[in-house]
């Protein structure tokens, strides 16, 4: 007679092999972490054309949309709306739209590296070249303007200055200049490196071109395996998850970029109107770092000002003002129209997501931390949702602020409760109600 397991001893065993496996992984993961880690890393560098390709293409997909619904689709789809277009006519479109979104977006690229890279490269240049003069001119500021204030104050600002200047200058003289060798090699190393940037760059372009003429097919392979290996009500909120992920993640990054290019362009042309030095390199500076939520603006805010207050210190708070009011325009009236809810996350978790992912990733944690933690968050929210309206209970966070306990699945108000003491014997006893009307429950059920 041949032994058939039953279905419970299938199920722990498949339990006990997973545990077994993950701790083996656990195991190599502490003590071979960093091999792993290296590996890791060595495939994304092999992979690092198609990863930009990846990214570049899902950046691309708003505007290859665009093209399609609004300029492609109504131009070449029949009059009669009866008539469905063709599995063939819609293919012949995403041929023609995947190479104007391509050279629309070089185009937009080359116009920008055309316009903005050289005068940020010459007003770099100018600066660096005029960094003596530029620290006379705050030595001077200082000097006139707050030794009638506070003598001491502004001896010791002076000495501060000074000890930076002597810092830099005797790091030229005595470091950088020595090792000269060095630098040159290292220098040579970032030029190959950037030479490799711009070469995977280059492939990652044509990959993109292949991810945006494919990526339909790509979600209907990923729905065939998600109703291949899931069960129908599994798959579907897989799907719908998913879905989310996409909505959340292009919103941002669509909103925030539209955003930010907007931002750079108001303040180029008011620091233009007041006067404000190196108006590109400093407008530039205050859009690229709008990109990042909530710390961005006054990142570049600070930047831009140092940079102002050592050309001309008055100049700086005119500047500092200017932007103030701008940031204040894009947070109360530009962003919301731009961005809406394109996260919905309170304000605390932005904040704590910033700093969570910012901190472990970086830069790009920065960027990428808040939607990453609305997705986590969302996902949370509809798990504790949902075993909430499984027990017939409110998922409505309001209702619980005033609720003192729950008890047969009703929420018990503060106010409600005779005792306004509300101690912790009363609690106690609350809670050995519910421990009863769980155990007379119990007893029912098995009786049954």
């Amino acid at each position: 007679m041949r032994f058939r397991p039953d279905k419970n001893q299938i199920k722990w065993g498949i339990t006990a092999f997973i545990v077994i496996a993950l701790s083996i992984l656990f195991y190599f993961f502490v003590f071979y972490g960093g091999r792993f880690v290296g590996g890791l890393l060595g495939i994304l560098r092999a992979l690092s054309a198609v990863i930009y390709g990846v990214i570049l293409g899902y950046i691309l997909t708003p505007v290859l949309n665009f093209i399609e619904e609004k300029i492609l689709f109504p131009l070449f789809s029949s009059k009669d709306k009866s008539n469905p277009m063709s599995v063939k006519r819609r293919s012949n479109i995403r041929k023609a739209a995947v190479p104007l979104t391509l050279i629309l977006f070089l185009l937009l690229l080359f116009g920008t590296v055309m316009i903005i890279v050289p005068q940020l490269i010459a007003s770099i240049q100018s600066i660096a070249a005029s960094m003596p003069t530029y620290i006379n001119n705050v030595n001077e500021f200082i000097t006139v303007h707050l030794a009638d204030i506070n003598e001491e104050a502004s001896n010791y600002i002076n000495q501060v200055i000074n000890q930076i200047y002597e810092g830099i200058d005797n790091f030229i003289n005595t470091k950088l200049l020595p090792s000269m060798t060095s630098v040159v090699t290292a220098v040579s190393k970032s030029a190959l490196r950037a030479i490799q940037t711009i070469f995977n760059l280059f492939i990652g372009l044509i990959v993109s071109g292949y991810i945006l003429y494919s990526k339909d097919t790509f979600a209907a392979q990923g729905k065939k395996m998600a109703y291949a290996f899931l069960k129908e009500d599994t798959a579907n909120k897989a799907i719908a998850e998913c879905r989310f992920i996409h909505q959340t993640f292009t919103n941002f990054f669509v909103g925030k970029i539209v955003d930010s290019i907007i931002i750079g362009f108001l303040c180029f042309i008011g620091t233009s109107i007041i006067g404000t030095p190196y108006p590109v390199l400093v407008s530039f500076i205050i859009g690229v770092t709008n990109i990042i939520p909530v710390f961005g603006p006054y990142i570049g805010a600070a930047i831009g000002a140092i940079l102002v207050f050592m050309i001309q210190p008055l100049a700086s708070l005119y500047f500092l003002i200017f932007v103030l009011i701008l940031q204040q325009f894009d947070g109360n009236i530009l962003g919301p129209r731009i961005l809406g809810s394109s996260t919905g996350l309170p304000s605390f978790w932005v904040m704590f997501a910033i700093f969570l992912f910012g901190g472990v990733f970086g830069l790009p944690g920065w960027v990428i931390g808040v939607p990453l933690f609305a997705v986590i968050y969302r996902t949370i929210a509809r798990a504790v949702n949902r075993r909430l309206s499984e027990k017939s209970m409110d998922t409505d966070t309001n209702a619980y602020i005033e609720t003192a306990y729950v008890e047969e699945g009703k929420m018990v108000n503060k106010r409600d409760v005779t005792d306004n003491r509300f101690n912790a014997g009363k609690a106690e006893s609350a809670w050995k109600r519910i421990l009863g009307i769980r155990n007379r429950r119990k007893n029912n059920s098995d009786k049954a």
